[in-house]
């Protein structure tokens, strides 16, 4: 009986560490009035865009993107083929990366978090849609 209790504390114990484990802020994203364009870039081919609707839903799209426990640690995804995604403002540009990993979408914001994507956003970014 005391080895059986045992047991369940000891696995008690190790799903609550795993269940706790941290997940990635919200993703950061510029206001949509500020982006001028958006630059997707798949290999060597960029596409432009900068119709203001667009750009608001993407940036609402992305931004219902949902945290991961994944951590970005380098400047590109680690993946072999990835969508690279260029928010371009007065000030600067801003870079998130989009990708699919074994059936499942995500977007990477270099530094700050992964995030999981549905498939219909991976496709519009890919030009799919």
């Amino acid at each position: 009986m005391k080895k059986n209790l045992s047991w369940f504390l000891y696995i008690t114990c190790i799903l609550t560490l795993v269940a706790c484990g941290k997940r990635a802020a919200p993703i950061t994203l510029p206001q949509a009035d500020e982006i001028t364009s958006i630059d997707i870039t798949i290999e060597e081919n960029t596409v432009s865009h900068s119709d203001k609707t667009w750009i608001s839903e993407v940036i609402a799209d992305i931004s219902s993107s949902e945290p991961t426990k994944k951590e970005s640690v380098q400047d590109f995804p680690q993946v072999e083929s990835y969508i690279k995604i260029d928010f371009r403002l007065e000030t600067g540009t801003s870079t998130i990366f989009a990708y699919e990993d074994r059936g499942k979408y995500y977007l990477e914001q270099p530094y700050q978090g992964i995030y999981k994507i549905d498939r219909k956003l991976f496709e519009r970014l890919k030009g799919i849609e």
